[in-house]
């Protein structure tokens, strides 16, 4: 993985003749083809933990009507079906991480709202499962040392996961930033984030780059951060459009980094809070964001996303009105 922090000044003929030479999509912004596809079995479910491995998609854990989930169900792009996999062996719970490293995914922390309140210290969950898709078998991992497990971020770089900071009812939102090394099941505190401590923010890491930003404290921040693992170290980049955003979905496909849906709050039930369907692409050598229009029937907080093959697939989630069920691909 490397970096780049060039950036030379051409002049705007120079800079025309450039633009030429690259992908038309990726500079008009023309909207992606969205295609709708089958949903997990069931009514739907939000706040559920997703990844992929192996040319199969996975979508696991998360709430419906009924309460919290702790089943994992696994998606065939080639047949646009789903297979009922091991269940989670740990509590359902919602706003867990999900991350692949080597062919396993490494599942857990979130919240439980059936074991107690948000003052409850037991129901912020710091319990840590590794899952082999071949054997189809969870394995319980190191526990996430922190007690701030509700909402975190993560994202892989070089086989290592990176978690940041999530929420406590009890204790607020820290800027707590962490590692955890899969081969030697341990958990490494980092430098605290660099931005305004938050809750719900997102994370995803490409080929180049790795980006953190967006989240919620009294209000929806719409900043957007780099984080540098060689350094441990962060520097912020130009903010997502508009007022900010929580409850949202970052997702990367080789080094093009992107953004979908969530919400806007302004923190109380008297202001404006509006559900986005739209999908953003960040570009890291204009250090720019491009609208990719917006998902059919889309606007959703709280969904799910994973990526095979360049192609990513997205959906669930839920909107004033309740569940939403449906699922998406696009190929950028």
């Amino acid at each position: 993985m490397r970096y780049s922090h060039l950036h030379i000044l051409l002049p705007a003929i120079v800079i025309l003749l450039l633009s030429g030479c690259n992908d038309d999509k990726l500079l008009d912004g023309t909207p992606f083809d969205y295609r709708q596809k089958t949903t997990p079995p069931g009514e739907g479910r939000a706040c559920a933990v997703a990844f992929s491995i192996n040319e199969k998609g996975y979508v696991a854990l998360g709430r419906n009507n009924s309460g919290s989930l702790n089943d994992c169900w696994q998606y065939d792009p080639s047949s646009d079906s789903w297979t009922k996999k091991s269940n989670f062996p740990g509590t359902g719970r919602v706003k867990a991480i999900a991350t692949v490293v080597n062919g396993n995914a490494y599942v857990g922390l979130g919240y439980c709202q059936e074991v107690g309140g948000s003052s409850v210290p037991a129901a912020y969950l710091r319990d840590f499962w590794m899952y082999n898709p071949v054997a189809d078998q969870w394995t319980r991992k190191a526990d996430f040392p922190s007690k701030y497990t509700n909402g975190c971020a993560s994202f892989v770089y070089n086989n290592e996961i990176y978690v940041s900071s999530g929420f406590n009812g009890a204790g607020g939102s820290p800027r707590e930033f962490w590692k955890y090394n899969p081969e030697q099941n341990r958990w490494i505190a980092l430098q605290k984030f660099a931005g305004d401590y938050r809750e719900i923010p997102i994370a995803c890491a490409g080929e180049n780059h790795c980006y953190f930003g967006t989240g919620y404290q009294g209000k929806s921040f719409n900043d957007w951060w780099e984080y540098f693992p060689a350094t441990d170290s962060w520097q912020e980049r130009e903010s997502l459009p508009g007022h900010g955003r929580q409850n949202t979905l970052a997702f990367a496909v080789g080094d093009r980094y992107f953004v979908a849906t969530g919400r806007y709050w302004r923190g109380n039930t008297e202001a404006n809070q509006y559900l986005r369907a739209d999908v953003k692409e960040y570009d890291p050598n204009r250090n720019k964001w491009i609208d990719r229009g917006e998902i059919p029937n889309g606007k959703r907080e709280n969904g799910i996303a994973f990526t095979i093959n360049d192609t990513v697939y997205l959906g669930l989630g839920e909107d004033d009105n309740g569940l939403v069920n449906n699922f998406w691909s696009f190929k950028p």
